[in-house]
């Protein structure tokens, strides 16, 4: 497997495309601080109005803020409202 994925990133990087378009790297877009966009997620880990977690294909992103409520989510993105604070990776 190690293999397969090293394939897809040295292709990426030949032919200069991000790394989520052919790996299963996660894609973040932060917007004004009070939305964030999850790309290419591997679901919900923790939700709760203070912290919202989220897994991926590397390990799992962690959101901390106020008010955040989940607005919309389909098999691959993930959008989150509210007061966004900081940002975790693990």
């Amino acid at each position: 497997m190690k293999k397969v994925k090293r394939l897809a990133l040295d292709l990426s990087e030949r032919l200069q495309l991000p790394q989520e378009a052919l790996l299963t790297a996660s894609k973040l877009t932060v917007t004004a601080g009070r939305r964030i966009l999850i790309e290419n997620h591997r679901g919900i880990l923790a939700y709760g109005p203070e912290y919202i977690a989220v897994g991926t294909g590397e390990g799992s992103i962690g959101l901390r803020g106020t008010a955040l409520r989940l607005l919309a989510m389909n098999r691959t993105e993930l959008l989150i409202g509210g007061q966004i604070e900081t940002v975790e990776w693990s």
